[in-house]
């Protein structure tokens, strides 16, 4: 490995204090938490050395904190064209050990969203626009306090330029103990020994093996009972004059109050290259821990991301698994915990399997639904693509490659839940990753260095408005010398004059409509019965609205402390029923390393919180329903993304979080009510902080 290092004597310190000393540099956050670092040069060449797209930089680090650390590596162009203009790639490290964090700079190409997650980095994000490090003049690294309680020091042993990646292995004790839980931190529901776990568990099953029920006057599919409209067999959707409502096989108004990967008991989460940091790890031979094992190749989402090549041989361990096997066995766990989960959830008053229900390859995910008798919905997989894409995974649109992969697309992943009565509808995609960046789609179709169907198509919709290039160029302020000079690749077309913007805008929202109806088509060909719940955006904003016809529910997720204000923004462009695939409000006093996209500080505001937000979605006229992510709290070292965060329903050793439930059953009870317009939502708002 060739390694160009890049002295810690040239970055400048902005924000904090810094010393050297033998073992590299010690820093010290200021005042508000943050430490900032500064490295100019010129472009291509900060700190005296040559930077390459194929080079990684490497960040050597250990940072004393209680949270998981944040580092935004932010790039600056030497001539920017935008004030404030950047490019950051992002990872949060894992604290209190030596790690690695790593960064290919041609990510800078803004190709994805979610960066690799490496030995000893957590969830890892690439924001910008697509970009090259030629022409980067100045790089700085900022650390954030996040969750942390307490943030001391820095140590920063080097900085440097690899040729490829360096040895990624963590160096320090063990952080997770024999159930998965952090060995350093204490907290009032940690399980203490194997005989505390297995005791629970064996009570948990005994009393809830013959079943739970849902509250007073629900239907068997968990409609209400006392307002009725047209039977179908499928779910659908009705509005009854004052509100959109869904309506369950049996013609009961259905709300959707779900809970995203409900069937699954517990997550899988890295090993490789951390062994040492685990105080108990079974032989991956191990018969009696089979099911605990898995390879990243084994994860749909991850195959999605990063291809199944990348996932070969890279081990995951599941310790909630793990104790459920504890328990009840090899051949046991999964029927014992189909039927405590089933229980708990209609006890709790939930009705909805959600998310993408089988997106680990071996979770019996129809054998848990059959048996559960919970309706659920589903996430397709493998979103038709083309060769070229427009930006990151937004494809050819246009392409006859799209119209005939759509096809094969609904043939195969829709053909066999036609028919399935428990089935609400099916999300056509999931938080496609185009969506995380602020970006017209049709200045990317023409700044493309190749011949885009979408490209062709864009330009016949300008000859139709203008009809001469002469009145096109009128309008842009420019001068082309004929329609076929908009083929050449060129960025920020948009900008060209206040007539270009709108015709941008309105061409983004051709692709979109483009987007949603070809896949929506071929997807009703094969099942008309069932609902399409549209792509599940990861947010929404004007932007995303155009397409939403060819959606029987609009799909997005809301990470807030209430979801009103997007409901009714959304409601303002497109009157239709909408569905919130994701939200949550995580916890922070229990043992993990991020507490949410948002949390409270206890288990008590956290269910006032969460209270909170359910009941306003659910009074909003347009609101058919909300899925909680997620059932499991996630592993402390990180999932196949590196998420890890302490927001789920129950912990790693299958504990709920009992204040929290209380609420969630007591918002269940008058849930109908709510979305009638009967009674008014609760205006207690649960203490909520954000990560800093």
């Amino acid at each position: 490995m060739n390694k160009d290092k890049l002295s810690l004597e040239h970055w400048k310190i902005l924000q904090g204090t810094g010393a050297s000393d033998q073992e590299g540099m010690l820093l010290k956050p200021d005042a508000d938490g943050f430490i900032r670092m500064e490295l100019k040069g010129e472009p291509a060449r900060m700190g005296g050395v040559s930077w390459t797209p194929e080079q990684y930089l490497v960040i050597d680090m250990l940072a004393d904190m209680d949270a998981m650390t944040t580092v935004d590596v932010s790039f600056f162009k030497e001539h920017p064209q935008e004030e404030n203009e950047k490019n950051v790639l992002n990872y949060h490290m894992i604290p209190t050990r030596r790690v690695k964090m790593a960064v290919r700079l041609d990510e800078l190409s803004s190709r994805r969203v979610f960066l690799p997650t490496l030995p000893g980095t957590l969830k890892g994000n690439s924001n910008g626009r697509p970009a090259s490090i030629a022409q980067m003049n100045r790089v700085e690294i900022l650390v954030h306090p996040g969750y942390s309680h307490y943030f001391r020091s820095l140590r920063l042993y080097e900085i440097y330029l690899a040729d490829e990646l360096p040895d990624m292995t963590v160096i320090g004790e063990p952080m997770v103990d024999e159930l998965g839980q952090w060995i350093q931190k204490g907290w009032n529901t940690k399980t203490h020994s194997i005989k505390e776990l297995t005791d629970y568990l064996h009570g948990e099953h005994e009393k809830l093996r013959n079943g739970g029920r849902y509250p007073d006057g629900w239907s068997r599919y968990g409609g209400w009972l006392e307002k009725k409209f047209d039977a179908t067999g499928y779910f659908h959707t009705h509005h009854d004059g004052r509100r959109w409502w869904l309506v369950d096989p049996d013609g009961y108004a259905f709300i959707s109050n779900g809970v995203c990967y409900g069937s699954r008991m517990g997550v899988h989460g890295f090993v490789d290259g951390m062994e040492n940091l685990f105080s108990w790890l079974p032989e991956k031979d191990d018969p009696e821990y089979r099911d605990a094992w898995t390879t990243a190749d084994q994860i749909a989402e991850f195959v999605k991301r990063n291809g199944a090549e990348a996932g070969k041989g890279r081990y995951m361990f599941n310790f909630a698994r793990a104790n459920m096997i504890r328990a009840f066995g090899a051949d046991g766990w999964w029927d014992a915990w189909v039927e405590i989960n089933a229980a708990r959830l209609k006890n709790w008053g939930f009705n909805t399997i959600g998310v993408g229900v089988n997106n680990y390859f071996d979770e019996h995910v129809m054998e848990y639904l059959a048996k559960a008798e919970i309706p659920f919905v589903w996430t397709l997989k493998e979103f038709p693509q083309t060769k070229e894409k427009v930006f990151r995974d937004f494809p050819d649109v246009f392409a006859e490659e799209y119209a005939e992969n759509s096809r094969v697309f609904a043939e195969s992943q829709l053909s066999p839940l036609v028919g399935n009565s428990y089935l609400i509808g099916y999300f056509v995609n999931n938080e496609p990753e185009w969506k995380f960046q602020e970006i017209n789609l049709a200045e990317r179709v023409f700044a493309h260095p190749a011949h885009l169907a979408s490209k062709d198509a864009l330009i016949g919709w300008l000859k139709e408005k203008y009809e001469t290039i002469s009145a096109l160029n009128a309008a842009w302020e420019q001068e082309y010398a004929s329609f076929d000079g908009l083929l050449a690749p060129r960025e920020r077309l948009n900008d060209f004059s206040l007539a270009a913007k709108e015709d941008f805008d309105r061409m983004h929202a051709l692709l979109l409509e483009k987007y949603a109806q070809v896949p929506g088509d071929a997807l009703r060909r094969v099942d008309p019965d069932h609902l399409n719940l549209g792509m599940r955006f990861p947010s929404i904003s004007p932007r995303e609205m155009a397409g939403c016809e060819y959606y029987g529910v609009l799909s997005f997720n809301r990470y807030a402390p209430n979801a009103t204000e997007a409901l009714e923004m959304a409601a303002a462009i497109c009157d239709m029923p909408m569905l919130i695939g994701e939200w949550h409000i995580g916890g922070g006093d229990k043992g993990l390393l991020s507490h949410g996209l948002l949390s409270s500080p206890t288990q008590e505001e956290r269910g006032k919180a969460c209270a909170y937000y359910i009941e306003g979605a659910i009074h909003d006229p347009n609101c058919v329903g909300l899925h909680y992510f997620e059932m499991n709290d996630q592993p402390l070292l990180g999932r196949f993304d590196g998420e890890c965060m302490e927001h789920g329903i129950i912990d790693i050793c299958n504990r709920p979080y009992d204040e929290l439930t209380a609420h969630f059953q007591s918002v269940a009870g008058r849930m109908y009510d709510l979305a009638d317009g009967r009674t008014e939502p609760t205006t207690v708002r649960g203490a909520i902080v954000r990560s800093r």
